[in-house]
């Protein structure tokens, strides 16, 4: 396997064909070493090392895999707060507790391990993931001095949550972790959907949403806006560009051969569009990414006849299409956000793939405009209307919902006081 070929055009492609490709040019991001390159002794470590690499570009739509090595875990999740890492979950790695503070990798202490990291790392300690960095690391240090070697487990998907609780006789809690399963969630909307419209007080909980189609959500708007709500309300105020080069129009054009025969047909005129674009300027680089058939209006959201008070609980495990719902949230007079910023996963967009037999890299080829007004969300996020610090007690007590119960039975009764 010629890693240094493989890594050669992963490199090209994320200075050519990326979406962020002119934004990060001046971006001080450490290459490996030919050295390091031609002493690579398995896949495993090229894809440990290929990571650590995109990483510093600080982008959760870019992403390689290997096909022929499972994804692994060390068995445990973590969050940093001040000089320790605290364990959220500890499912599969049996010697961790969940709130166990973590002190050292490899002997080193955390704000050193942060440091040595930098360019891979937010600089907002509690926003700072160590997956990776613990996946590469042979040991970890617990606060009474005990070190512990890690292990690898296979890693598998947390099962998705669309949820409906009632909190109080007026108050309903809604638990959504992706907008990606249509078929989940539009069954949880026919179960659930008109006792939510009932209800004067709702919290919608998307402090964990791997994201998905922002379409997915527009029920849940109902819930926030009454009334006939244009689309244009709730949409980013951003444009679009798109990175149109040969590799972007070769890649895109393959992965929509092989998906157009199950798309619905009312969306296929609107890929090959698309397609047609990138052919016509794969030489043009970024241009404005308008299609012809887009000029139709989306169909407008159709509020509720009664305005509902709403709590939007955030958090920076919360992307893409999460961001997009609590942006959207945020357009709501009557909705207030609770929590910490969201991930950031918007600015680069429409993701494509780049093969070498089982390798794969994932990188995105559009690029929001707004990034030049200076207002990208990208390691930044949605922030909220209430910002709540995140703290190790978090871990065991949901004081995020019991701060928004508190909030929605006191706003609602300084409304019911103003009605009187």
């Amino acid at each position: 396997m010629d890693y240094e070929k493989i890594f050669a055009e992963i490199e090209d492609i994320m200075h050519v064909d990326y979406a962020g490709a002119l934004d990060k040019q001046d971006w001080p991001v450490k290459r490996p070493t030919t050295a390091v390159l031609q002493h690579i002794p398995d896949e495993e470590s090229f894809v440990y090392l290929v990571q650590h690499y995109l990483q510093q570009y600080r982008d959760k739509h870019v992403f390689f895999s290997n096909d022929r090595v499972p994804q692994v875990t060390v068995g445990f999740t973590t969050r940093r707060y001040g000089a320790a890492l605290y364990v959220l979950t500890a499912d599969q790695e049996k010697r961790l507790s969940v709130g166990t503070a973590i002190t050292a990798i490899d002997g080193l202490p955390i704000p050193a391990v942060a440091a040595t990291h930098q360019l891979e790392l937010d600089p907002v300690p509690e926003r700072q993931r160590f997956k990776t960095i613990l996946l590469t690391a042979k040991t970890i240090t617990l606060a009474d001095g005990q070190a512990l070697p890690l292990h690898h487990f296979p890693q598998t998907a947390a099962p998705a949550v669309f949820a409906y609780r009632q909190l109080q006789a007026d108050m309903g809690y809604v638990k959504m972790t992706n907008f990606t399963d249509y078929t989940a969630i539009h069954e949880f909307y026919q179960h659930h959907l008109a006792q939510i419209a009932e209800l004067p007080k709702l919290i919608i909980d998307v402090r964990v949403n791997n994201g998905g189609d922002d379409q997915n959500f527009y029920p849940l708007l109902a819930a926030m806006f009454t009334g006939t709500v244009p689309h244009s309300t709730i949409s980013p105020d951003t444009g679009m560009q798109i990175n149109a080069t040969p590799r972007n129009y070769h890649n895109w054009q393959r992965a929509v051969a092989t998906i157009l025969p199950n798309v619905d047909p009312a969306l296929q005129p609107t890929l090959e569009d698309f397609i047609q674009m990138l052919k016509d300027h794969q030489h043009d680089g970024l241009i404005p990414f308008e299609l012809p058939d887009t000029d139709t209006p989306d169909a407008p959201i159709q509020g509720n006849v009664q305005p509902h008070q709403v709590v939007v609980l955030s958090d920076y495990d919360c992307g893409s299409a999460g961001d997009s719902f609590v942006m959207a949230a945020k357009k709501s007079p009557q909705t207030t956000v609770i929590g910490r910023a969201t991930y950031g996963v918007w600015d680069y967009a429409n993701v494509t793939t780049q093969d070498w037999d089982h390798f794969h890299l994932m990188y995105p080829v559009s690029r929001t405009d707004w990034i030049d007004r200076g207002e990208g969300i990208d390691h930044v996020g949605v922030q909220p209307d209430i910002h709540l610090p995140w703290t190790p007690a978090m871990i065991k007590e949901d004081k995020d919902l019991a701060f928004a119960e508190r909030f929605l039975n006191k706003r609602h009764q300084i409304k019911a006081l103003v009605y009187v």
